[in-house]
């Protein structure tokens, strides 16, 4: 009967612990490795989790109108626009504000023709929203201003196989057929690449017919976490706003859906390692019976048991997690380098998009540690219930 496996029983619990877990090294080694995987992997997989949902964020934040203020229901224009703007200017934290008019037109060159919608705005207005400007493939969006000059999306000018300097025709049933001049050529990596052709205010009220009136406001704002509380105030003062939540559900959709994957992920992890370390306790437990049985006869309380399996199993979550963090963070440091292209809000991302957050690390490792604990609640508590007399018999 190997004695010095456990310490006699005036020693602190963690002492004996540790002599345990050095001894003991298979048994460790699996622990270890338990804890280690659900740790480096959690952190490797919310890592990706963490940078996929901050390019949805900076999608929002810079080429999305955060607060967009519609006509009400049975209306086709906002009326009173001018004094609106006035009103929305005065509120803290607004970036820009762009009045548009937005209709749908049909746009034509030669044989080729694509359904599309013609977004007339103040172009300086309107780039502080969508980045225009900071998207451009060709050409100069502010150019744009000038009537009859138009600035399209890129896959847009592929469908109609147009290029700068290139003129387009725009018509639409119930409107004034125009001649449009390609300025400018963008890239955004949104729909409007596919979808919208930005022109002047003036130009929008040629082509509708109509006198100064527009259809949207477009706001955004130094924070978006505030776009709700704007909507509700705009729509306190009888008109309809919706928030970038409202308008774009599917972002918020995929932002959320990513959440819950790591969550989910991080879950089954933990469980993993919840359930390796307790059958290593159980198995540590059946194989110490004897040496157990011995500490008891010798005076040592049931509590002095359960400490030294509950030191033990905490200081393997310690290692575990440890250890776990040094190689999650190395492995999002070489996965960071592997190349990976892909057009993401008009920007090209080359690596795979990784963001480490220390609060992440911080938070596993505590929680690998408390699970850990549970785990040996149960071996520990078996352990200090052993029957001396017994265990000494070997039964």
């Amino acid at each position: 009967m190997d004695l010095n496996i456990l310490d006699t029983p005036g020693s602190l619990p963690m002492t004996v612990a540790l002599r345990h877990v050095l001894r003991r090294r298979r048994q460790t080694f699996l622990s270890l490795l338990a804890v280690g995987l659900a740790v480096s992997i959690s952190i490797m997989f919310s890592s990706l989790i963490n940078g996929q949902q901050q390019i949805l964020t900076n999608l929002v934040e810079e080429k999305m109108p955060h607060v967009v203020v519609e006509p009400r229901e049975n209306e086709e224009f906002i009326h009173l626009y001018k004094s609106l703007l006035d009103r929305i200017a005065s509120q803290p934290g607004i970036r820009s504000a762009a009045a548009s008019l937005t209709t749908p037109a049909t746009l034509s060159r030669k044989d080729k023709s694509k359904n599309a919608l013609l977004k007339g705005s103040d172009p300086l207005e309107i780039d502080r929203i969508y980045k225009i400007q900071g998207s451009l493939l060709q050409g100069d969006f502010i150019n744009a201003q000038q009537e009859g000059f138009a600035a399209i999306g890129v896959k847009l000018a592929k469908s109609l196989q147009l290029r700068l300097g290139d003129q387009v025709q725009a018509t639409f049933p119930r409107s004034h057929p125009l001649d449009l001049k390609v300025v400018a050529i963008f890239q955004t990596g949104t729909p409007l690449d596919e979808r919208v052709a930005f022109v002047s205010l003036g130009t929008a009220h040629s082509f509708k017919g109509e006198g100064d009136v527009i259809n949207a406001v477009d706001i955004s704002l130094d924070d978006i976490r505030h776009s709700g509380s704007l909507a509700s105030l705009i729509s306190s003062w009888g008109y309809n706003a919706r928030s970038w939540e409202e308008k774009n559900p599917e972002i918020m959709r995929a932002i959320n859906i990513g959440g819950f994957w790591t969550g989910l992920s991080i879950l089954l992890f933990m469980v993993v390692a919840f359930f390796g370390v307790a059958s290593i306790m159980n198995l540590m437990v059946l194989e110490k019976t004897r040496e157990i049985g011995m500490l008891m006869a010798m005076g040592a309380r049931p509590k002095d048991i359960r400490n030294i399996f509950l030191a033990e199993s905490s200081l393997l979550g310690f290692l575990g997690a440890a250890a776990g963090s040094v190689v999650g963070v190395v492995g999002v440091h070489y996965l960071g380098r592997v190349p990976f292209e892909v057009a993401a809000g008009g920007n090209v991302v080359t690596t795979l998009p990784l963001i480490l957050n220390p609060w992440d690390i911080l938070l596993l490792d505590l929680l690998v540690i408390a699970l850990s604990i549970v785990a040996a609640l149960y071996p520990a508590r078996r352990a200090s219930r052993i029957d001396p007399v017994i265990a000494l018999r070997g039964g």
